[in-house]
């Protein structure tokens, strides 16, 4: 971000929605635009395990270390296997395997260290054995405001901050576009924002969905307005967004 809008501090209201899920009451916090992105990163920790079983369609995965409760469903692991060893061209020496890119799974379940997981995209059959990793890199995003009447500026500010991660390849969608648009595009995520202007205070209602089934990962109703105070909330927002997913 840049100039005066870059340093702009706000107040975040905001509450995850969950079908099927009880409410949980909304937790007034403060922080910027940056902490928002920053918290919207935590939903792709940077996993990798085997896949241990296949029963009635889907998948257990064995991860290693990592993802702790971040992990949400809806997102999109990718499957790979293992090939031939390759070898230094000089000493002749083994350096490691070929990978092959197998397929896409949707992540339905997570218990740590195991998920369950759904076959999406396959260009192969899954079988046990095969590596499954979020891919290092960076996650292709595609986001819109869902409609013409929405303020431009939240969109702008978010996008700006989630590419400052160096996590997201982002792609701005015209007005009214859906997780179809963003798949289309190219992106593997889309998010969806619908805002309203008080005064001072922005209303948002920010959606995020994996493009290829139309997941929702998070449903957050956020309002947004300036604040003098300037104190970095992260670690607070990220707690309460694991919390709020572990009461699923």
């Amino acid at each position: 971000m840049t100039g005066l809008l870059k340093f702009a501090i706000f107040t975040l209201v905001f509450m995850l929605c969950i079908p099927n899920a009880p409410s949980f009451a909304t937790q007034e916090i403060e922080g910027s635009i940056d902490d928002l992105a920053r918290a919207l990163l935590t939903y792709f920790p940077k996993v990798s395990g085997t896949v241990t079983s296949m029963e009635n369609g889907q998948l257990q995965v064995e991860l290693g270390p990592g993802p702790g409760p971040g992990l949400s469903e809806g997102v999109l692991l990718t499957v790979f296997r293992k090939g031939d060893t390759f070898y230094h061209p000089i000493t002749d020496v083994p350096l490691g395997r070929f990978e092959g890119e197998v397929g896409a799974i949707e992540v339905l379940s997570f218990n740590a260290p195991r998920l369950i997981a759904n076959p999406v995209d396959n260009t192969k059959k899954i079988e046990v054995g095969d590596l499954v990793r979020l891919p290092s890199t960076k996650i292709t995003l595609g986001i819109a405001m869902r409609s013409e009447t929405d303020h431009a500026f939240t969109m702008n500010e978010l996008s700006l901050a989630l590419r400052d991660t160096g996590r997201f390849q982002i792609e701005i969608l015209a007005a009214g576009s859906g997780p179809e648009t963003a798949l289309q595009s190219g992106n593997t995520y889309y998010i969806g924002l619908k805002t309203a202007q008080h005064a001072q205070q922005f209303s948002v209602n920010l959606q995020l969905q994996n493009t290829l089934t139309g997941k929702h990962l998070a449903d957050l109703d956020l309002r947004i307005r300036q604040s003098e105070k300037s104190s970095l909330i992260l670690e607070h927002l990220q707690h309460q967004l694991f919390e709020q997913r572990l009461k699923k």
